[in-house]
Parts: C-alpha cells; sequence; structure tokens
C-alpha cells in the first residue's frame, strides 16, 4: 500500500481494563521456564507480576492532547470503541453515558476527520455465568474476547448490532470499521458484520478469512495496532514516538520503513485496497 500506514488504537471503553486479570505463570532461567503461580490469589494484581488489568480509562484531557498530537503530525487516528461497559452485576452502559466528556472529545474530533470510530464490540468479554469476572486461582484471559464459535448466533447477532446502534446514535453517522476484540470471530460474526453496514474489517490474518464481496479486510501488515493501555501506562511519549518515528513497539517494525507519510484510518486504507482491486 505505497507509503501509507494505519494507526489504530484499541480497548476503548472496554471493561476489560478492569476485570481482565492474570499473571506470570514462567520464569525465565536459562534455557528453562520454571512454573510460578502469578495467577494466586492477589499476584496477578501486583506488578510487574500483573500482565493486564486494572488500569484507568483515557480521561477527556487525555483525550484533548492525544487530538492535538495527531493533528500536529496531520495523522489520522482510528480508535475502536467498546460500546458497553460492563459493571460488577453484568449490566451494560452505553460508552457516551459511562464516559461523556471523554466521549465528546472524540465525537468532535470525529466529526474534523481526526478520529475514525470503529466498532470493538459491545462487550469485550464473555457475560454468561460471570465468566468475565476475575478467578481467585486462574486468569481470565480467554473470557475477555467477545465473538467466539461456542456462542450462539444470536449472541454474535445482538453484540454487533447492538455495538453499531450505540456508536451511530452517539456520533450521528455510520460506522463501517470492525475491529474484532482479541482478533476472535467467526464466519457468523462476518455475516452479521456485513448486515449491520461494516464494510471493513481490521484483523491479524485476512488471508485465512477467503475474499468476501461485502467486506473489506485490512491486515496488521497495514496497521500499527496499539491499546489505550499502552497510553495509560507510557503517557503521551508513546505517541508522540509512535508519530514520530513508526513502529516502536514489538512487531511493529516492518512498518517503520513506510516512509514519511501520515498514518491514516483504517478505512482509507480499506478504501485505498478497494481502489488498487485488493
Amino acid at each position: 500500500m505505497g507509503g501509507a500506514a494505519a494507526l489504530r488504537l484499541d480497548d476503548v471503553g472496554a471493561a476489560s481494563k478492569r476485570f481482565e486479570v492474570y499473571g506470570v505463570t514462567r520464569l525465565p532461567l536459562g534455557p528453562f521456564r520454571l512454573p510460578f503461580p502469578g495467577n494466586f490469589l492477589f499476584l496477578k494484581y501486583v506488578p510487574p507480576i500483573k500482565r493486564w488489568g486494572p488500569y484507568a480509562e483515557l480521561s477527556a484531557a487525555a483525550w484533548e492532547w492525544i487530538v492535538a498530537a495527531l493533528e500536529a503530525a496531520h495523522a489520522r487516528m482510528t480508535v475502536g470503541i467498546t460500546a458497553g461497559w460492563v459493571e460488577d452485576d453484568a449490566s451494560v452502559t452505553p460508552f457516551p453515558r459511562k464516559f461523556p466528556a471523554a466521549a465528546a472529545v472524540i465525537r468532535a474530533a470525529a466529526a474534523r476527520g481526526v478520529l475514525e470510530v470503529a466498532n470493538h464490540g459491545y462487550t469485550h468479554c464473555v457475560l454468561d455465568n460471570g465468566m468475565f469476572r476475575p478467578r481467585l486461582f486462574h486468569g481470565n484471559r480467554p473470557f475477555h474476547r467477545e465473538f467466539y464459535d461456542w456462542l450462539p448466533e444470536a449472541v454474535h447477532r445482538e453484540h454487533v448490532t447492538r455495538a453499531q446502534g450505540i456508536l451511530q446514535d452517539y456520533l450521528g453517522e455510520a460506522v463501517v470499521t470492525f475491529v474484532p476484540p482479541g482478533n476472535v470471530f467467526t464466519r457468523v460474526t462476518l455475516a452479521v458484520a456485513a448486515e449491520a453496514g461494516l464494510r471493513f474489517v481490521s484483523c491479524l490474518e485476512p488471508t485465512s478469512w477467503g475474499p468476501t464481496e461485502a467486506l473489506t479486510f485490512v491486515g496488521n501488515d497495514d496497521v500499527v495496532a496499539i491499546h489505550d493501555r499502552d497510553l495509560v501506562l507510557g503517557g503521551p511519549a508513546t505517541l508522540q514516538r509512535i508519530l514520530e518515528g513508526r513502529g516502536i513497539l514489538a512487531g511493529q517494525g516492518p512498518l517503520a520503513e513506510r516512509g514519511s507519510e501520515p498514518f491514516v484510518t483504517v478505512r482509507e486504507m480499506g478504501e485505498r485496497a478497494q481502489r488498487a482491486g485488493r
């Protein structure tokens, strides 16, 4: 795709940042990896043992800085928003209601074309039987994906369409990019996404899904994908390094050679692929 690359930020509005808790279970010792009880009780909450949550949602002030940094770099970014925040009792609060100040900054930046809002699921986790909640003696990462093949088709349909409804009502415009949480989805998920008006799917290995008339895949070869956690823990300097140098995070090295063209959105990459007949 020439010198272009998309910048994508995932997990905005996802309560997985509160409930997805697991720890280090192997310690390196020379050529060996020794078992370690990193998921035992409180250990999985303690740095450096903890591997993911809990961490804070990006504030409105943080979003104002992010938008300003993107504008200064003449860059654009796709924001994967999980449309519903899962509460302790498994009820779901829409993102714009849960985080109104941050949502307002994002909406204004989307209206200016600086941000593209993508559908990053409705819950980012499995609600059934409280599977999303932390465990006493185990990690719970597997249950912080949303579109497993063992879930009924009705769940895929409900979650995709509810997320679309919340995000489109909030933005006042169509949402056309789908970022499946944790890169977990099925052909049923894709069919439902197309029915809901989604046109682009940003995922890890698009070629494994074959061609489809309704959806255009944008693989991670064309995307620098980060999480809100990277910015919460690393601060503004993390985004600044990405905007200045491309590919500073693990696994993103090849994109550093794309040239000096500013980052674009996933939607723009998808539209370029369509024009190129990919």
